[in-house]
């Protein structure tokens, strides 16, 4: 049996949409952190998400950073069958393939390093390539 007054909920909440060329409020670098040390497409729309229980006992702290790119127009005869994290736009003759992306820094966004993106990426592009 879980006791309800020591558990707590982790959850992940929205705090920004927006693009690499237009910089974050909350942090006047990572934009530009973000273009040096990551291939994220410059143009493409970034949703910042954080999680913290505020809990002072509980040092979960953490950033989200979500985008999608598109892919090449597909003809719907050629879509492969059970593609996961990827949502599909269609219109008369093609089907466009968006793959959602999700990088996750260890730090509360606003006190986000060089480093912390330096070493965030190269660890969330060797998981994608396994």
């Amino acid at each position: 049996m879980v006791d309800s007054k020591s558990s707590h909920a982790h959850g992940w909440k929205s705090v920004t949409k927006g693009k690499l060329s237009s910089g974050f409020p909350f942090h006047p670098k990572l934009a530009e952190w973000l273009s040096a040390y990551t291939t994220i497409p410059k143009e493409a729309e970034l949703e910042i998400l954080e999680v913290s229980c505020g809990e002072v006992s509980c040092p979960t702290e953490e950033t989200l950073i979500v985008w999608k790119d598109q892919r090449e127009p597909l003809i719907p005869s050629s879509l492969p069958l059970g593609t996961q994290n990827e949502e599909v736009s269609s219109n008369e003759d093609s089907m466009l393939i968006y793959q959602s992306h999700q990088f996750r820094i260890s730090r509360k966004k606003e006190n986000i390093s060089k480093m912390d993106v330096d070493l965030s990426w190269k660890r969330f592009v060797g998981k994608s390539e396994r």
